[in-house]
């Protein structure tokens, strides 16, 4: 099916470090899987797009994933000369989007993602998916749910590359599963809340608590401050980043810097 998705770049949302389940194919298409279903994405150029799903499936799952809703055309006008690295920023990544994902998979996914690259999230959320999953397609698996892995091994979690992590996984898993924490109850929360909720869950602390606020309730004020934020925030924003003048759509900013960063050191290298 054909869809026209305006200013929306499929590649930048793919590779922005937000979900770990993209895989980019041969062809330049890209594969998703998420909320128990798959997707074949190929961009046609000029906004328009090639989804190997029904509009029905369309408007019901995948407009509020790729957060199709919101005008990102209007963060354009937040680049002005007082904040020069802002505005290359928001020039590099136009187009990216916030993706609504589910908040078990996220909440796995960047409690894995503490001291790791990228890449090696990518093949621990893939094995997690592979060994404990449900099967949805020839040799595609959704992520598995919390109760397959509180149910799994301690041997059969670090046999996924898991590391340190393994007993966060298998402990807040199993708190989801048996019902101490209901992720779903947890969107009504105010920010605050839902941040200190998220927390007590094992190996979760501010930056993870923060990812899971952006990237599954889309909560556009979370601000995750990684390596790449860190460095961002010490060599462009010494007395602060302006979180005032930036509220509501602060987290967006955050990732448009992300990526940013990670460009900007991938010139320097010479990638």
């Amino acid at each position: 099916m054909r869809v026209v998705m305006p200013g929306f770049n499929l590649s930048l949302t793919a590779r922005s470090g937000q979900c770990f389940r993209f895989v980019q194919l041969q062809d330049g298409a890209y594969h998703l899987v998420a909320h128990g279903h798959q997707l074949y994405l190929h961009d046609l150029g000029g906004g328009s797009f090639d989804l190997s799903c029904d509009q029905q499936t369309f408007d019901r799952l995948w407009h509020d994933y790729f957060d199709l809703g919101r005008n990102y055309d209007a963060l354009e006008a937040l680049g002005t000369g007082e904040d020069p690295y802002l505005a290359s920023a928001l020039r590099y990544a136009r187009g990216m989007r916030i993706l609504r994902q589910e908040p078990f998979e996220t909440l796995m996914a960047f409690i894995i993602s503490q001291r790791k690259s990228i890449p090696a999230i990518t093949r621990c959320v893939s094995q997690l998916a592979l060994r404990f999953g449900e099967q949805i397609a020839p040799g595609v698996h959704a992520f598995p749910t919390p109760g397959a892995l509180a149910r799994a091994s301690d041997e059969d979690l670090a046999a996924c590359g898991l590391g340190y992590r393994v007993p966060f996984i298998s402990q807040s898993a199993r708190l989801v599963h048996e019902g101490r924490i209901d992720l779903g109850a947890l969107a009504d929360l105010p920010d605050a809340q839902l941040a200190a909720s998220l927390m007590t869950l094992p190996g979760v602390g501010v930056k993870v608590a923060s990812c899971v606020m952006l990237f599954a309730y889309q909560r556009m004020d979370a601000f995750p401050v990684d390596v790449w934020i860190d460095r961002v925030l010490r060599q462009h924003y010494p007395t602060g980043f302006p979180f005032e003048r930036y509220k509501g759509v602060a987290g967006i900013l955050q990732q448009y810097l992300f990526c940013y960063a990670r460009h900007q050191a991938g010139r320097a290298a010479g990638g």
